[in-house]
């Protein structure tokens, strides 16, 4: 295993940060009333369990694509550092579709 030199630790910071962004983008658009209204099955969490959850797999998105931009760089691991970046963009757009415009139809196509 490799050392962490300061290059691979400020990858680390910037793959952090665009995911964090995103996770930031989505939670401007919140559940509210429209949300608490909508009939949901019994085995819908609580609301208290998302925010530890969501803040969970957003770092370690960002870890995962921190891992293969180590091992491979842009220009090795484009096509898979192409699609998480597809992904992450999705993801935000998700939270602005579902709960920013109420558009559950266009939330389940993305």
């Amino acid at each position: 295993m490799r050392a962490l030199e300061p290059r691979s630790l400020l990858g680390l910071a910037g793959w952090l940060a665009l995911c964090f962004l995103v996770a930031a983008f989505g939670a401007r658009f919140e559940p509210g009333g429209w949300y608490e209204q909508l009939q949901k099955p019994t085995w819908n969490p609580p609301d208290w369990v998302f925010a530890p959850v969501w803040t969970t797999l957003y770092t370690l998105m960002a870890v995962a694509a921190w891992g293969v931009w180590r091992a491979r760089g842009f220009q090795g691991a484009g096509l898979p550092l192409g699609l998480f970046l597809l992904q992450l963009f999705c993801n935000g757009l998700w939270s602005w579709l579902f709960f920013g415009q109420h558009r559950m139809g266009w939330a389940l196509v993305d």
